[in-house]
């Protein structure tokens, strides 16, 4: 599956692999939309930093964005963060900002830290501890 969703405490981590193409990327904001846990979600990260390519045709991006126009009426204040370096996903984010067709906050990172910060998301990370 190129993509693996991870639900935290105040919202979820998509993280995508290999080639993603529109139907896998629909059908992850379907996924996230239909959770029960949506309705209060603070953020969601889209981590396309391991993709190698995305195949996404028109009527998927605007499928995409039926279902955000739907999201959006059961939780209009969460944020999106997409991270990547893929230069196509950046200009379509930006054209998609520009053209005011997001109605989550949406901004585009090429940092995972970056993206936590405008967030504030929280990553917890295992502790160890030496024994005596």
């Amino acid at each position: 599956m190129p993509y693996a969703l991870h639900w935290e405490p105040l919202g979820v981590y998509k993280k995508f692999s290999g080639v993603v193409t529109g139907s896998e990327l629909v059908q992850s904001v379907v996924d996230v939309a239909s959770h029960v846990k949506f309705p209060s979600l603070t953020y969601e990260v889209s981590d396309y930093l391991s993709a190698v390519e995305t195949v996404f045709s028109q009527d998927a991006l605007n499928e995409v964005r039926a279902v955000r126009i739907g999201s959006f009426q059961t939780n209009p204040n969460i944020k999106v963060a997409i991270i990547t370096l893929d230069p196509q996903i950046q200009q379509r984010i930006y054209s998609t900002i520009a053209a005011r067709l997001t109605l989550h906050q949406t901004r585009v990172f090429s940092a995972t830290a970056d993206a936590d910060a405008w967030l504030g998301r929280v990553v917890a990370h295992a502790v160890t501890h030496a024994l005596p």
